[in-house]
């Protein structure tokens, strides 16, 4: 499908994006505080509209032509309370596609999200993590986990270029040696890159993308080498750790070869 399609698809799903939380904030959202239950309640609810909609812009971007979404291993949702679940982050959809595959995820929500006044209701009422700072979002995974929630983390912050080796926060290393949790790794992948960073909406390739999102086994971290360590440097240790199995899962699954560069197609 050409971009002369794709371009007018990409801006009604991302205005469908904007408008739908828009409404939802203005009008969902009250019916949903009237509904009895409380907090938690409220939570699990607001969680699974945004779970439908994601659900419903993924489905409509992809029969656009956008991309072909495959989804390689992924364990049931059921499977996942209190695991830290750890993915790569090649573009912007990602957290999309995985709150539209996993109903109840905790995620971490960026600042401006949390404070604007419309969104900033949603993603309070959903129970998710402000990114306030390192200190504050590791409290708050820690105690997500502690009641049995999925933390979705991405460790690299970012989106990170096609091609370019994992480099990780420390967040992750500290959420996991404070609370011992499993950890599953996502390996996301996107051929030809779609919405990576520094890429505005409308760059569209012509070829549909390939969208994988493939998990492997839960990581058996080396808990051997960090005994008795200091939490700062075991920190490092297990982040650097962290890198290098990531690296090397990405390296020898051939995520980056040529095709990883290609940005952009000219129509024909």
């Amino acid at each position: 499908m050409r971009r002369i399609i794709k371009v007018p698809a990409s801006a009604v799903g991302f205005t469908a994006l904007g408008v739908g939380g828009i409404l939802f904030s203005l009008f969902g959202l009250p019916l949903l505080r009237l509904l009895p239950g409380g907090p938690s309640a409220l939570q699990r609810r607001t969680r699974w509209v945004i779970h439908r909609f994601f659900q419903a812009m993924v489905w409509f971007l992809s029969k656009a032509g956008l991309f072909n979404l495959r989804i390689e291993d992924l364990p049931e949702r059921k499977a996942l309370d209190g695991t830290l679940i750890l993915a790569t982050h090649p573009g912007y959809l990602d957290v999309v596609l995985l709150l539209s595959l996993l109903e109840q995820l905790t995620c971490v929500v960026k600042t401006g999200i949390w404070t604007n006044p419309l969104f900033g209701r949603v993603v309070q009422a959903a129970g998710y993590i402000p990114a306030l700072g390192p200190e504050s979002v590791i409290e708050s995974g820690a105690l997500a986990l502690a009641r049995g929630e999925a933390l979705l983390l991405f460790p690299e912050g970012t989106r990170t270029n096609p091609g370019q080796p994992h480099v990780f926060h420390r967040g992750a290393a500290h959420l996991a040696l404070r609370c011992r949790p499993s950890i599953l790794p996502l390996f996301i992948t996107c051929t030809p890159p779609f919405l990576a960073k520094g890429h505005r909406w409308f760059e569209i390739p012509r070829d549909s993308c390939d969208y994988c999102i493939r998990a492997t086994a839960p990581l058996d971290l080396p808990w051997l080498d960090l005994k008795g360590l200091p939490v700062p440097r075991a920190a490092r240790m297990l982040t650097r750790w962290l890198e290098g199995r990531f690296n090397q899962e990405t390296t020898h699954a051939g995520h980056h070869d040529d095709r990883d560069q290609a940005v952009h197609h000219p129509d024909a």
